[in-house]
């Protein structure tokens, strides 16, 4: 691996790469093996049903094992592609479950269902929709050129129909907005005036800033660069691509493979040079952390899953080292946090709620609910209302905190919200920012 400079931090928590199940394995792409595996696995749901209600695939999988009176021999691969299809990824299955490893039945559903997806896809074909959906980066691109018009089309009609009819975005869901400046053009621009008043020795941070973040969301990442910088961090900005889950959802995993190596190989230099890697979004940090040494195992995937952190989690760890800025000046009122599925996935706590809650006059309610939007399933014509219905606890329950003010790290978490309650939350880093006085 070579070695590498002391970081502030480094994470002890990224997984290991079982080799029962690993991706570069002849035994990974094989059916047999696979309905072997998901026999084993679901005979334990079968048994346990903690997760009946999570999500639309244990619904789907329980009336398959009823049917049978829990005989797995009569279940085909054929049975199962149900339960397979209804999986989106939110992880909340495996956060409950009480037989992940190190307990001998090693249960882990979204893995279990991701290779599925990945052998169905390199089977039947990945299918259009979900290359285009897919390609954030090109989407993030010709959307911000097009931003004024993209916007607009985005809430007409006719355009709607269209896209409906072409694509399988369903006519009622809310999209992202598209920004003509994206937030690396933003950085670029201003990143000497937001670090002028630091000394050359201030400790440096990279910001794997998310596509999302990039073209869709630029006001978070700003106040990202400037709450670090508040805390006297500097923050620089590696070369970067989507991460790959948008991909990864739709099954096309050479394509995600392709933006996980480019993430990799400019990753691993920043750690190199003695920086750790801080995300916004909950979902890109779980993929650096978790899935980038399962999906492209090697020295420099487990390098980078060490040195990643999500944004709150890695300043809260300033906070208990006495390096964190306390110096709050206005009051966030009552805040209602959703605690985002990937970000719980992560074992680390609600650190942008802990750090919230250090602002003066400020009260803040955790509401740890699935909002089923995980990425393209909220928005496809056949999910949408689905996704709606899994969502209701996380709506009422932050309708019933009362709070002047909701605060999500998940950006598709938020377009979900705002559909649902007509309130858009904000970032974790937005609230500090008003905090600050920023």
């Amino acid at each position: 691996m070579g070695h590498v400079p002391r970081g502030v931090f480094v994470n002890r928590v990224a997984m290991p790469v079982e080799n029962k199940l690993a991706i570069e394995t002849k035994e990974f792409w094989d059916e047999d093996a696979l309905l072997k595996e998901e026999r084993r696995e679901f005979n334990v749901c079968h048994g346990c049903r903690l997760c009946w209600n999570f999500c639309p695939a244990f619904p789907a999988l329980f009336d398959k094992t009823d049917a049978v009176d829990g005989d797995f021999e009569k279940l085909s691969r054929k049975d199962l592609r149900i339960v397979e299809d209804s999986c989106y990824q939110c992880k909340l299955c495996f956060i409950r479950c009480p037989y992940t490893a190190p307990h001998q039945y090693d249960i882990d559903i979204p893995r279990l269902l991701m290779r599925a997806k990945f052998i169905n896809a390199r089977k039947d074909g990945v299918k259009l929709q979900d290359k285009l959906m897919g390609n954030t980066d090109l989407l993030g691109k010709v959307g911000g050129l097009t931003a004024p018009m993209a916007n607009l089309g985005n809430n007409v009609w006719p355009v709607r129909f269209v896209m409906e009819k072409t694509m399988g975005i369903h006519r009622d869901a809310t999209l992202p907005r598209f920004h003509m400046r994206s937030f690396a053009s933003w950085f670029k621009g201003h990143e000497k005036d937001l670090y002028a008043s630091l000394p050359a020795d201030t400790p440096k941070v990279a910001f794997f800033y998310t596509c999302y973040v990039n073209h869709n969301d630029p006001p978070t990442g700003i106040a990202c660069a400037q709450v670090l910088a508040h805390n006297q961090i500097r923050v620089i900005a590696p070369e970067q691509q989507c991460c790959g889950m948008p991909f990864i959802d739709g099954g096309d995993l050479n394509a995600a493979l392709g933006k996980i190596k480019a993430n990799l190989k400019s990753l691993t230099e920043v750690v190199k040079q003695g920086c750790d890697i801080v995300v916004p979004g909950p979902t890109c940090s779980f993929m650096l952390k978790k899935e980038y040494p399962r999906l492209a195992p090697s020295d420099d995937a487990k390098l980078v899953s060490q040195h990643t952190f999500d944004i709150s989690e890695y300043l809260w760890k300033r906070k208990v080292a006495g390096k964190l800025n306390t110096q709050f000046k206005a009051k966030l009122g009552k805040v209602a946090y959703h605690a985002p599925c990937h970000l719980r996935a992560q074992m680390v706590g609600n650190k942008g709620a802990d750090l919230m809650a250090l602002a003066p006059d400020t009260e803040v309610e955790r509401v740890e609910q699935c909002s089923a939007h995980d990425g393209a399933w909220g928005v496809k014509k056949h999910s949408h209302a689905l996704s709606l219905k899994y969502g209701q606890k996380l709506f009422r329950g932050l309708e019933e905190s009362e709070a002047g003010l909701y605060v999500t790290d998940c950006p598709l978490a938020a377009l979900q919200i705002q559909h649902a309650t007509g309130k858009r939350p904000v970032h974790p880093m937005q609230a500090l920012k008003v905090a600050y006085g920023i």
